[in-house]
């Protein structure tokens, strides 16, 4: 019984990991804006009768921790108290952020991570763990003097 239990117990953690992958696929990622560690984007909400996208913003601050001048993911992690510079890279497969962030020497260095390995989409909504960000039906292209970085 103990055997089964570890196995079932081991599957289930393994099936909260995959669905927390994969967000690139259900967010437009081309007219995300990282301001500070606040990521905003549209993402596809769970209405698939009228298929649209909300606008929502996540605290990446407490997805991650620095550990010795590397991103990790990390439940309360707290960077940007040693990290800074923050930006991002975008493909069809990755969404990276990049930092500077202070190593055992206290110098600074270049890291990043991949947080379509880390965050989650839910009903239009940005998470980590069980941070979730907020959903709205427009975020910043509705302001016309909004400009993309694409």
């Amino acid at each position: 019984m103990n055997v089964f239990t570890s196995i079932l117990a081991c599957f289930l953690g393994l099936l909260g990991l995959v669905q927390a992958q994969g967000f690139v696929g259900n967010c437009t990622w081309q007219s995300a804006n990282l301001t500070g560690s606040y990521l905003g984007m549209y993402c596809n909400d769970d209405d698939w009768t009228d298929y649209s996208y909300q606008w929502t913003w996540l605290d990446l601050d407490p997805c991650f921790t620095n550990n010795g001048g590397h991103l990790i993911p990390y439940d309360n992690g707290n960077f940007t108290t040693s990290c800074n510079s923050l930006n991002y890279t975008a493909t069809d497969i990755s969404f990276a952020l990049t930092a500077m962030c202070s190593d055992t020497s206290n110098h600074f260095v270049p890291t990043a991570v991949d947080l379509n390995t880390v965050l989650w989409n839910h009903n239009g909504t940005l998470g980590c763990f069980d941070h979730a960000g907020n959903a709205t039906e427009c975020g910043p292209m509705c302001d016309p003097d909004w400009n993309p970085l694409y």
